[in-house]
């Protein structure tokens, strides 16, 4: 078995990172009722598996592959006599920005992909499995990279079921609200019906849709986002009063911002400068 291991040092830094890349020329029965910790992408070379998650089971020959989002549970095996082994690729990744990237993608759901022999999502990943043989990459730059490289090929030239996009289309909407929600977070008075009307839905199915996805309102959410803004102009703006930075997000009083932030960070904004060595 030929793999490696890309995990960087300062991967919790890094927007995407390649935990591993690797081809298994003899790849054995595996089953994972937990899934895996990190988003997960088996393809066949030769040969012929099969994968079940979500409660189907697919064949994966030739030109066909599998992408499972984080602890989504899954088992696959050689479809083939123990002579006729079945040969894969794979790449396991994360990084702080990968979901928001395979939404923008539409990759966003665990899906099975198949594509035309001539397309290069075939020998992507050899390619890269010989470049990093004949080079050092102690901090998987390249790697990650090469996974940010693979997913805009699997964008353009893999076909999957466009039923299965429903969830997908609806994060691609929650987070078109959240990009409205920043450029507005200056304005105290952004309410939810506003937000409803943003993305043509009623406050109901807002509601659920947060809830769902995030696990907040969307309300809450927003207020997030004031007070991660405020900690950035808290620790950039060393100038700048409190008073101030309340009302560039979003807050109408200074005493209702510092409750707040108190609340939420556990220490008043004024503190937090000074724990982070700003004066």
């Amino acid at each position: 078995m030929k793999k490696h291991f890309l995990i960087p040092l300062n991967e919790s830094k890094l927007p995407l990172f390649a935990e591993t890349i690797g081809f298994n020329p003899t790849q054995e029965n595996i089953t994972r009722p937990n899934g895996y910790p990190y988003y997960h992408w088996i393809q066949t070379v030769s040969g012929q598996g099969s994968i079940m998650f979500q409660n189907q089971q697919i064949n994966l020959t030739a030109n066909n592959g599998i992408l499972l989002l984080p602890h989504m549970a899954h088992s696959y095996k050689n479809e083939q006599s123990d002579s006729t082994p079945w040969k894969t690729l794979y790449v396991t990744f994360g990084g702080m920005m990968v979901k928001e990237i395979l939404i923008t993608l539409g990759l966003y759901q665990s899906a099975f992909f198949h594509w035309e022999q001539e397309a290069p999502i075939s020998t992507f990943i050899t390619k890269v499995l010989k470049q990093s043989d004949e080079t050092t990459d102690s901090f998987s730059i390249s790697a990650s990279s090469h996974v940010y490289e693979f997913l805009l090929l699997l964008k353009k030239y893999g076909k999957t079921d466009k039923s299965s996009l429903k969830e997908t289309n609806n994060l691609v909407t929650l987070y078109s609200l959240i990009d409205w929600m920043k450029s507005h977070i200056s304005n105290p008075d952004v309410s939810l019906d506003e937000m409803a009307l943003f993305i043509n839905t009623s406050k109901r199915h807002l509601n659920s849709l947060f809830q769902k996805n995030f696990h907040v309102t969307p309300y809450a959410y927003l207020v997030n986002l004031r007070i991660q803004q405020a900690k950035k102009l808290l620790l950039e703006n060393n100038s700048a009063t409190i008073g101030e930075i309340a009302l560039q997000v979003g807050f109408r009083s200074s005493s209702h911002f510092v409750a707040t932030f108190r609340k939420m960070v556990g220490i008043p904004p004024e503190k937090y400068r000074h724990l982070n060595g700003v004066f």
